[in-house]
């Protein structure tokens, strides 16, 4: 199967679902990079494995429980082929003590390429999914009343007079300082704050995150027009839909592999200037900003 708009929406909401059961009894380890694993986010990864990949027939899965497990060869074939890159709990601290902001996230990347993805919220009762090849739509659901209605979104307008919420990550929180004027939010998930900007919510999303956290709002935000970048020793580098090593780490023996290879910073269009003169990243010469 290629990217099916209404089986990646019964997999999101059954995640979703089984997310809050086992949030009832939740079990919690913390992984080597000492960020938090639920039982939840393992169950929801195998939920998307099983129902998606297929070896045999060249479609992968780039899991953030599963691909250090996977051998090269995995990891190169799906990076150059068919995957689904999936992030089963996206916010896994937020989740755990019973707070809104977490949600389960997968792309859609074919040729190395990202080009479609699903979000969804569930304790907001928000989605948000793109369809199509030739004429690229994106669907907004929103649950009301235990009804589910939809509508068609449109770039969305930007936060008036420029002083909308900005989000970063935690370790810019941490580690940094954000000189503007705007309110600022390190709410400790990505995809809030990404469905946030398609929404006119949020003005601008600024941190270090891998490539699951953004990969099922990414290709929506680049599509409609929303602008992305990196700054790389000194440059300023475009992030667009491809998935390489301009962009992400992905050497094998890297211990930042799946990152961004800097702060990822996404806006409206026409605000880059205003927003990386106005931040800050205090560290160590050579240390690198993650959310660790």
């Amino acid at each position: 199967m290629s990217w099916d708009k209404e089986r990646i929406v019964e997999l999101l909401l059954e995640a979703g679902d089984m997310a809050r059961e086992a949030r009832k009894k939740l079990t919690l380890e913390i992984k080597s990079d000492h960020s938090l694993v639920t039982q939840a986010d393992t169950a929801i990864e195998v939920l998307f494995t099983e129902a998606l990949e297929d070896e045999a027939a060249g479609r992968y899965i780039i899991g953030e429980e599963t691909i250090s497990r996977k051998g090269e060869d995995y990891v190169q074939a799906a990076l150059a082929g068919e995957a689904w890159v999936v992030d089963p709990i996206d916010g896994t601290a937020p989740f755990a003590h019973f707070l809104p902001n977490w949600g389960v996230s997968v792309g859609y990347m074919k040729d190395g390429r990202l080009l479609h993805g699903g979000v969804y919220l569930p304790d907001y009762g928000e989605l948000i999914i793109s369809s199509g090849e030739d004429e690229f739509t994106v669907t907004e659901g929103k649950l009301e009343d235990g009804e589910w209605t939809w509508k068609e979104l449109i770039f969305p307008p930007r936060p008036s007079d420029g002083r909308g919420l900005i989000a970063i990550t935690q370790a810019l929180a941490k580690r940094g300082q954000c000189l503007l004027p705007n309110p600022v939010m390190a709410l400790g998930a990505a995809v809030v704050p990404l469905l946030g900007l398609l929404q006119g919510r949020f003005l601008a999303y600024l941190g270090s995150v891998k490539l699951w956290d953004a990969a099922g709002a990414l290709p929506i935000l680049l599509r409609l027009g929303f602008e992305a970048s990196l700054e790389i020793d000194g440059e300023i580098v475009p992030v667009t839909t491809s998935v390489d090593s301009g962009i992400y780490e992905l050497a094998e023996d890297s211990d930042r592999r799946w990152y961004f290879r800097s702060s990822l910073l996404i806006h409206h269009p026409g605000d880059a200037a205003m927003m990386r003169e106005s931040i800050v990243e205090n560290r160590p010469a050579g240390e690198s900003l993650r959310d660790d």
